[in-house]
């Protein structure tokens, strides 16, 4: 993806599909890549590798650089509390790459095959790109760049005449970057300071109450005395 090139810093936390992690981020400032895997997944060319759910990442706040989420928004269970998780682990200024299968489109028709029958969509949570534009503007995120959408094509094999008529249809939408492409990219930046409160500290000390001044009342004085 072009939109990681930007990237700088000591560390990269990728979330998903990183069999094309080399080249994806071959050429940005980045120097340690740690990779959120499974039981299944095998790492390579000197990766790290952390088995973590995106709603509790084993990180401390403030500690990532930049961020990508490649197809794992839809396998999580509440993709709001993911977000705000990885709000909290990166640093202010750090950046965040989601790339989703988009449920305005064709392919997010293909879920509702999926729920009939088992298929590589069943189970999926599709996450539309204006509402997470939304969750990030509140975590105070800053969107880089417009949503960019791709893979305008069919989720569906089409005889050889529909194919070509298709992909000039295809070439037209892409061009004009229509909302209904099968996959769309965010791009963001963290603006805002996002913390995960330490209450064993604040139980273990407890606020002292400041001392307030209260005034004087000098209406007696005043006043003058009789006589």
């Amino acid at each position: 993806m072009e939109h990681t090139r930007r990237f700088h810093g000591d560390s990269l936390f990728w979330a998903g599909c990183h069999t094309q992690i080399t080249e994806s981020v071959r050429g940005c400032m980045i120097r340690n890549r740690i990779i959120a895997v499974d039981e299944s997944s095998h790492l390579s060319d000197g990766l790290t590798g952390i088995r973590c759910a995106l709603h509790a990442i084993p990180l401390p706040n403030h500690s990532l650089d930049a961020v990508v989420l490649r197809h794992t928004l839809e396998t999580v269970v509440d993709p709001r509390s993911a977000i705000r998780e990885l709000a909290r682990v990166l640093v202010p200024g750090g950046r965040l790459v989601v790339c989703a299968f988009n449920p305005l489109s064709p392919w997010g028709l293909r879920t509702l095959y999926g729920r009939l029958f088992t298929d590589h969509f069943s189970g999926l949570n599709l996450i539309s790109p204006y509402r997470l534009v939304d969750w990030l503007t509140v975590l105070g995120f800053e969107i880089q760049e417009p949503v960019r959408y791709l893979s305008y094509g069919l989720p569906f094999s089409v005889s050889n005449r529909q194919s070509k008529l298709g992909h000039g249809i295809e070439s037209l939408l892409r061009r004009q970057q229509f909302p209904v492409g099968g996959v769309y990219i965010v791009s963001a930046i963290k603006q805002a300071v996002g913390m995960r409160p330490d209450w064993k500290l604040s139980r273990a000390r407890p606020a002292k109450l400041a001392p307030v001044a209260y005034p004087k009342l000098r209406a007696w004085n005043r006043l003058e005395r009789p006589r």
